[in-house]
């Protein structure tokens, strides 16, 4: 464990904390006070409105090593929610977070876009089950911290450690090729020096590598002879989507990620998606969708489903914790009739299979509740392991769906 982070219980609740403090903000407590020494010597020898700039910057300088000298991070972890919090001192650029624990899917580190004094940099990821990704830390250089960080979490919470999303011996991840491509251009220089053998082996290592970056986790395919394939979440493939029957409407089930498609007369890009592959003789197929507007606006979440040879479309807001408990369901337990407001809400047959997000196929129980009073739905979605996602429905025409040049 890295000696930065102390790590304390309390009520139930994991609290891990870590200084802002590091050995160059000295460097920079000493170039403040240099700076701003400088600053008032000028203002005493009438220097005014031209020192301005510098004054301001020296103000920023000594908020930013204050911060540095005073603030701390501290995560605090329960069954509830991971909850991040910086201060006391405000830092913009350092911002709050609150992520509910039972959303929390998988926690890993990436290598982020930036460099600090041409040294890579690191992200700490959080992974939620409606498959947004939230950054709990970024551009951090201490690497070894935020897998620290990412072990200790998913231990109190129980988290299997994913090695498709982690850094791990068993593969090469992209920050594992990246490290390797830098190895690699430091002793290009050196390399008609080293024997032929070594040189041949670094490049063996290297192509290896490539391959499985380009292929990605898990892409291998499925072993037929494996008794348990259809078992193990993630050890199988979705189904192909049917093609469309007819050309009426616009095909949104079939829209890939990336694509752009007109909603309501506004453009959309489906940004995230996930499929759902049920063994139902009714239900065949549903699907998770975020759209988020070219322009303006928030995003919009859409579900998808194939019932009885017809598409039918819904826009979801998914329940937060307290509604769902409200509602009763338990971490085991789903409800045989709830009431939301005068209407009483009742479970369609449940829906048995597996949801595929990044290629990755979780199992999943499903199930639809309707009443006689109003079209709104719910659907009730747990996966294995995990607790309930709830989502409120209501029914949208497929007509409202066109291409984007329509």
């Amino acid at each position: 464990m890295a000696s930065k982070l102390t790590i304390e219980r309390s009520s139930g609740k994991l609290i891990i904390s870590y200084p802002w403090r590091t050995p160059g903000t000295w460097f920079m407590l000493f170039f403040c006070v240099c700076w701003n020494l400088a600053i008032i010597f000028f203002l005493f020898m009438g220097a005014g409105i031209f020192i301005a700039l510098h004054l301001l910057a020296g103000v920023l300088i000594a908020w930013w090593t204050a911060t540095r000298f005073v603030n701390k991070s501290v995560i605090t972890v329960s069954r509830e929610q991971l909850e991040i919090t910086h201060g006391p001192l405000p830092w913009p650029f350092s911002k709050d977070k609150k992520i509910p624990a039972r959303a929390l899917v998988q926690l890993y580190v990436d290598k982020s876009n930036t460099r600090i004094n041409n040294r890579p940099t690191y992200n700490l990821n959080a992974k939620l089950d409606s498959g947004t990704i939230v950054k709990v830390f970024r551009s951090e250089l201490d690497r070894q911290r935020l897998l620290d960080l990412e072990h200790t979490i998913e231990s109190y919470l129980d988290i299997e450690n994913d090695e498709s999303f982690d850094l791990s011996e068993s593969g090469f991840s992209r920050l594992n090729l990246e490290q390797m491509r830098e190895q690699l251009e430091k002793m290009e220089p050196i390399k008609k020096w080293l024997p032929r053998s070594i040189v041949h082996k670094m490049e063996e290592v290297a192509a290896k590598m490539e391959q499985e970056a380009r292929s990605g986790p898990g892409s291998g395919s499925s072993r037929v002879d494996d008794p348990d394939v259809g078992l193990r979440p993630g050890a199988i493939r979705a189904r192909p989507l049917p093609e469309p029957t007819h050309d009426f409407d616009y095909p949104l089930y079939r829209t890939s990620e990336g694509e752009i498609f007109q909603y309501h007369d506004k453009e959309y890009r489906m940004s995230r998606s996930a499929q759902l592959d049920f063994d139902d003789q009714h239900v065949a197929f549903g699907r998770q969708m975020e759209l988020q507007p070219t322009a303006s606006g928030e995003a919009v979440y859409l579900y998808a489903q194939l019932e009885r040879e017809r598409w039918a479309y819904y826009e979801e807001r998914r329940l937060d914790n307290d509604e769902v408990a409200r509602l009763g369901f338990d971490e085991d337990h789903h409800p045989t009739r709830f009431d939301n407001g005068e209407d009483r809400y009742y479970p369609r047959d449940g829906q048995q299979g597996f949801r595929f997000m990044n290629g990755r196929g979780t199992s999943v129980q499903q199930f639809i509740y309707f009443t006689t009073a109003s079209a709104t739905q719910f659907r009730a979605l747990k996966p294995d392991g995990r607790g309930w996602e709830v989502y409120v429905m209501e029914v949208v025409d497929g007509g409202y769906f066109e291409p984007r040049d329509a």
